[in-house]
C-alpha cells in the first residue's frame, strides 16, 4: 500500500467513519467509497447475451436468428450503441435508490467505476469528446438537494478525463415515469429538453449518461434532440442499470 493511500485511510477513520451501505460492516478504503471490499465486487452485472447495438439482454434464440433486437433491426434507434452495467434488481437497485433518493452522494465514485467497467467490456470502439448527463429539472434538483446524474457524470469525467457538456437542460417538470404507460411516457417527455451551445458537439462522439434505463424513452428523446439540432457524430448511451424485458 502506498503512503498516500495509507494517509487517506487514516484520515477517513478519524474524520469520516462509515459503515458499508449494503452489509453495515466498517468501511476503510482510500477512495472514501461507502462500500466494503466484499460487497463492491458482488454487484450483479449483466451475464446474458445482448443486442449488439442497444444492449438489451435477449434470449439466445432471438440473437441466433437475428443478431440484434427487433427495434435495432428496424433502424428505429437514434443512438449508435447503448450499454448498462447490470439489471435493475437486487443490490444494484438498492444502491441506486440510496444514491438517488437517500442522498448518499459518495456513491457517485464507485458507481462511476461501474460505468467505466461497462465501457471497457462493451467492445465498442469510441473516444467520446463530451460526457452528457441526462439532467433533472431544477425543481427535482431542489427537492433532492442535488442532480444525481450530473454528479455521476462528473465522477465519470474524472475517471475518463473527458469534460462534461452542460448545455442540455430539462425545461419541463415531467411526472415520474414509473406507473405511466408507453403513450403517457412519450407525452410526458415531449419538449422536456432544450439544447444550448450545440455547436460544441459538432462532429464529435458523445457519451450520454443516465442512472436507470426503463423503457429507453428518456434517453431516446435526448438522442433525437441531439440528432435534430447538431451534427453530432457517434452517440453512445451508458446507464448503471436496465429494467429487464420480459418474454413469454
Amino acid at each position: 500500500m502506498s503512503l498516500g493511500n495509507l494517509l487517506r485511510q487514516i484520515s477517513q477513520a478519524l474524520f469520516l467513519p462509515q459503515a458499508c451501505l449494503l452489509c453495515d460492516e466498517w468501511v476503510l478504503n482510500p477512495d472514501l467509497s461507502p462500500l466494503c471490499p466484499t460487497c463492491l465486487p458482488s454487484l450483479e452485472a449483466h451475464d446474458q447475451r445482448i443486442c449488439t447495438y442497444c444492449g438489451v439482454p435477449l434470449p439466445g434464440c432471438v440473437l441466433d436468428i437475428q443478431g440484434t433486437c427487433s427495434a435495432c433491426t428496424a433502424g428505429a434507434i437514434p443512438f449508435d450503441f447503448a450499454r448498462s452495467y447490470g439489471p435493475y434488481a437486487g443490490k444494484l437497485r438498492k444502491l441506486i435508490w440510496k444514491f438517488k433518493f437517500e442522498g448518499h452522494r459518495r456513491l457517485a465514485n464507485p458507481l462511476a467505476a461501474f460505468l467505466v467497467s461497462t465501457l471497457d467490456n462493451s467492445g465498442i470502439q469510441a473516444h467520446p469528446t463530451w460526457i452528457v448527463p441526462v439532467p433533472a429539472h431544477p425543481s427535482r434538483k431542489r427537492k433532492r438537494g442535488f442532480d444525481q446524474t450530473a454528479l455521476l457524470g462528473r465522477a465519470l469525467s474524472r475517471r475518463l478525463n473527458v469534460p462534461v457538456f452542460s448545455g442540455l437542460r430539462r425545461v419541463k417538470a415531467t411526472r415520474p415515469q414509473p406507473g405511466l404507460n408507453m403513450q403517457e411516457r412519450l407525452e410526458n417527455l415531449r419538449d422536456a429538453f432544450r439544447l444550448y451551445e450545440g455547436a460544441k458537439l459538432a462532429d464529435r462522439d458523445v457519451l450520454i449518461v443516465d442512472d436507470v434505463w426503463t423503457t429507453g424513452i428518456t434517453v431516446t428523446e435526448v438522442c433525437r434532440l441531439l440528432r435534430q439540432e447538431t451534427s453530432v457524430d457517434k452517440i453512445i448511451v451508458v446507464t448503471l442499470a436496465r429494467v429487464s424485458r420480459r418474454y413469454p
